[in-house]
């Protein structure tokens, strides 16, 4: 082996020496050496160079640099990965910034690390230097997003509302066409307002093989309203968080997949009391199962069916439990423009403890998504019916100062419509804006349950 001494007296290795020698090298010329030998092929060389330099010079970009590229390809990704964060920290341009991302990043999926892979991708794509880079930074974040076991979702929504709380349209009390002389409540009435919503979600994939797959998750969402006309009503009153542990199954068949989920959620609510105008805690705890079949058709027409059974424990003993039973049919058809249409239909049966929590509900619905974007939007646009049975509904009546059947039941027929806009031009960290547009009115025999409400939603969501 032949060592070569710069000033600091520290011995750097090369191949194919008789004798040992020693010279003096700059940094600089240290530097070069140790890229050339990362250019040739030699990375455990390359890295005993660089960990030379940075004996001298800690912060040395070039010596932590090509230890980032180097390491992984000596065996040693963890130390790869250590230096491009390293690198990342001193470097003074968004191009030096995007190098050392990729390549810790590479590091980190050496390691097996593919969610901290992840995080330096994105990093990555803050600074990545033109769009065909950008490209690439997110094709690798697809593949390493495919390759981790654990998916993570992160959402969030901020929704200007005229009706956040599902309220009534007009203050009379109406049942069956027929004025009661009462009035609906402050708290049942439409209000306008802001609500906001975050939500997480992340799953784990503990078995996979050509054939089957299986997971299982966790996920929590908040949601908060600012009311923003004037009332007593206060905001807390509708505040909820849901939380639910799940577990899902996916097995492949010779057409098409068959899957089996469970879930086990606890919602938490506020229950108001108006004369006071304070809230307590309410809650229901949920268990469901479910089934999943989906069928190919032809090369453009895809079939699926759903069945699941829900369980629904209210926290009040007055409400009790409730179980419903789901079935869900839809199909997809992709024209030859890429566009695709879905209609779904959905039978939803409800029975309850109590008559208020007995239903059947039908719904119909349609989306048509647009396979490539419109300029600089992507956009899917649906709506459809529903239409809601409560058989022996009761209904406080002020005309004889008690609760009474409505005749016929309750029934209501909603016609909602939807917009997704997309903006995929614009984008930070793999992260991309979006417009969400909702717009519903229901029409029932019973006013409290008449209302009208539009909202339209910032929403953020992943690349991949």
């Amino acid at each position: 082996m032949k060592y070569v001494l710069f000033a600091a007296a520290l011995a750097l290795c090369g191949v194919g020496a008789v004798a040992q020698t020693s010279v003096d090298l700059s940094i600089d010329q240290a530097r070069n050496v140790a890229t050339q030998a990362l250019v040739s092929g030699e990375p455990a060389l390359a890295v005993q160079i660089a960990e030379a330099i940075l004996a001298q010079l800690p912060d040395d970009r070039t010596a932590l640099i090509v230890i980032a590229a180097a390491a992984p390809r000596a065996g040693d990704p963890a130390k790869g990965r250590v230096a491009g964060a390293r690198a990342w920290r001193v470097s003074s341009s968004d191009a030096q910034r995007y190098e050392a991302a990729r390549l810790t990043a590479l590091a980190a999926a050496n390691e097996e690390r593919f969610t901290l892979s992840t995080f330096w991708l994105r990093r990555a794509l803050t600074v990545a230097p033109n769009e065909e880079e950008r490209t690439q930074t997110l094709r690798d974040a697809r593949v390493v997003s495919q390759r981790n076991p654990w998916s993570t979702q992160l959402s969030f929504s901020l929704v200007p509302s005229s009706n956040v709380n599902g309220g009534a349209e007009d203050e009379d009390l109406i049942i069956g066409g027929n004025d009661t002389g009462g009035n609906i409540s402050e708290d049942g009435l439409a209000l306008s307002g802001w609500r906001a919503s975050l939500g997480f979600g992340t799953q784990y994939r503990f078995q996979e093989n050509a054939q089957s797959r299986s997971t299982v998750g966790l996920s929590y969402q908040i949601s908060r309203v600012r009311i923003t006309e004037d009332t007593t009503v206060p905001d807390e009153a509708f505040d909820t968080s849901f939380y639910s542990l799940s577990i899902r199954h996916d097995r492949a068949l010779e057409n098409g997949t068959l899957s089996f989920r469970g879930a086990r959620g606890l919602y938490e609510y506020r229950d108001l009391d108006l004369a006071t105008e304070t809230t307590e805690y309410d809650k229901y705890d949920i268990w469901r199962l479910g089934v999943d079949r989906r069928f190919v058709v032809n090369d453009q027409t895809l079939l699926s069916v759903s069945a699941d059974r829900e369980r629904l424990s209210y926290l009040k003993p007055s409400i009790g439990d409730v179980n419903r039973i789901s079935l869900t049919g839809a199909i997809t058809y992709q024209l030859d423009s890429g566009n695709r249409i879905t209609t779904t239909l959905k039978l939803t049966d409800s029975d309850g403890d109590t008559p208020n929590y007995t239903s059947d509900e039908q719904s119909l619905s349609i989306t048509y998504g647009f396979g490539e974007p419109l300029g600089p939007i992507s956009l899917s646009v649906g709506g459809g019916l529903r239409w809601s049975t409560y058989p022996d509904y009761l209904v406080f009546d002020p005309s004889v100062f008690g609760f009474v059947e409505v005749d016929g039941g309750r029934q209501d027929e909603t016609v909602f419509a939807n917009a997704n806009i997309g903006f995929p031009d614009i984008s930070y960290a793999g992260f991309t804006p979006g417009l969400r547009i909702d717009v519903s009115t229901t029409d029932s025999n019973v006013s409290r349950f008449d209302r009208n409400t539009f909202s339209a939603g910032f929403t953020i969501s992943s690349q991949f």
